[in-house]
């Protein structure tokens, strides 16, 4: 099936970015010689022409357009754009070396490119934002059902409510098994009909439950109908290993091999820049420090610091800081987790967990080196053995230093039993596999914005 608003989508980008990128020259030009005659004329009209044959270039080095709609964020976006004329930049340099042309300004040029940035930066994003609330209104979506019902599809189910503003519509379950009745739709022979019945844009086919028979006849049935197929499988347990995908001859090969997590060059790398973010906040930060200890101390009998052991980096337990957010003694029964309307959590404590400001003091233990600003939340022993029963992976969580945020804490959040926890580390894995600055700066930008909206609990 053809989704012809995404094509008309694709084609509206790249008109508009030409356009935006002729005008950018042309404003530049004007900025700069208060005319335009002349820019149609030699040699002005070479360098108009080359622009835009390297804008082409560009495009199909970069690929700015195939984005998908689970990538289709405004920071992916912008990022695949500012690459797109980065490389336009040295490929215009690369003309002026070239042909040994030094009459244009550069002055023209350098303020052609901050305008390009800078209008284009703010049609996409305008663009993104406004085409997602558009899928919200329900417009623009793609009906979708799931093959093979387990644990896996009910999280990609998960997903698609989550994620409503990427427009995809779940129309059902289907699957064999019979103790599965309650949630199905039917049967997979029952597949077939159904989708052009409803006109089902994409089949997801979650592998663990699936024959390969089953799922070569359903690849069969969509490419003779033109609708998409998807194989969802899960890896996710061997993403500390490394996988890689290799090709003997035309056999795809899965390699699974454990390396090291860190090169001691990320490593060093990853330590200035913990030092330097965590003086750097507590320097900035000093007056809501003060702040947040004085409140803690006035609203509530106890202690302003909580100390509590986690298991850090290799296993090794550590004494973690938080602002104290509970009444004194509240674990007096036991170890337990916070959970919604906690009666233990003081009024004080309920804001500075939304806001995550409780965390603060875990600074402090970034400048000793037990945890570092960006890494899976640390617990207790007493959890940490039984979500190794359940997930074995756990463990090589723990080949990293935990962190004050991660991206278990920002997709999911603070969990309230073990069942969270794990699902939470499912997100915590994806970092062993993307260990690197720009990552962590990524979020620690996510969490600033969980911490303004005040998303914690």
């Amino acid at each position: 099936m053809q989704h012809r608003f995404s094509h008309n989508i694709r084609t509206l980008h790249i008109v508009v970015d030409f356009l935006l990128l002729n005008l950018s020259f042309l404003a530049s030009y004007f900025f700069k010689f208060h005319e335009l005659g002349s820019l149609f004329a030699a040699p002005y009209s070479g360098l108009l022409f080359f622009i835009n044959i390297a804008w082409f270039l560009s495009i199909l080095v970069v690929k700015p357009y195939n984005i998908s709609r689970s990538s289709s964020t405004v920071p992916s976006i912008l990022g695949k754009h500012f690459t797109s004329i980065i490389l336009h930049a040295l490929l215009i340099a690369t003309f002026f070396v070239a042909f040994r042309v030094y009459y244009y300004s550069r002055e023209h040029i350098f303020v052609a490119y901050l305008i390009l940035f800078f209008v284009a930066s703010f049609w996409k994003g305008a663009f993104t934002y406004f085409l997602r609330l558009y899928r919200l209104r329900g417009y623009n979506n793609r009906k979708v059902i799931i093959v093979g019902y387990g644990e896996i599809a009910e999280e990609l189910r998960n997903f698609f409510v989550r994620h409503k503003e990427q427009g995809y519509k779940l129309m059902g379950f289907f699957d064999d098994r019979k103790r599965y009745t309650h949630i199905r739709k039917g049967t997979i022979d029952q597949i077939y009909d159904f989708v052009l019945k409803n006109e089902v844009d994409e089949i997801y086919c979650c592998i663990p439950y699936l024959s390969y028979d089953t799922v070569k006849g359903i690849v069969d049935f969509c490419e003779k109908h033109d609708r998409k197929t998807k194989v969802v499988t899960d890896f996710r347990s061997f993403y500390s290993k490394g996988v890689t995908l290799e090709r003997y001859d035309t056999i795809p090969v899965l390699n699974i091999t454990s390396s090291p997590i860190e090169d001691k060059k990320a490593v060093a790398i990853k330590r200035i820049f913990d030092i330097s973010f965590s003086v750097l906040v507590f320097i900035i930060g000093l007056p809501i420090f003060v702040l947040a200890a004085l409140i803690t101390k006035l609203t509530s009998k106890g202690p302003v610091f909580y100390e509590q052991e986690r298991v850090g980096k290799g296993g090794r337990p550590f004494t973690m800081y938080k602002f104290r957010s509970m009444y004194t003694n509240a674990e007096q029964a036991g170890p337990s987790l916070a959970f919604k309307d906690d009666p233990r959590i003081t009024p004080w404590g309920k804001f500075i967990r939304k806001t995550r400001l409780d965390e603060l003091p875990q600074f402090y233990n970034v400048l000793k080196g037990d945890m570092s600003i960006v890494g899976p939340r640390p617990e207790r022993q007493f959890y940490v053995d039984q979500i190794v029963e359940r997930a074995p992976h756990y463990k090589y969580l723990q080949g990293v230093k935990p962190g004050i945020t991660s991206i278990g804490q920002i997709k999911f959040g603070y969990a309230e039993n073990i069942d969270e926890m794990v699902k939470r580390l499912r997100y915590d894995i994806l970092y062993l596999k993307n260990v690197s600055l720009a990552f962590d700066l990524k979020i620690i930008l996510l969490t600033i914005v969980v911490v303004l909206r005040a998303e914690g609990k």
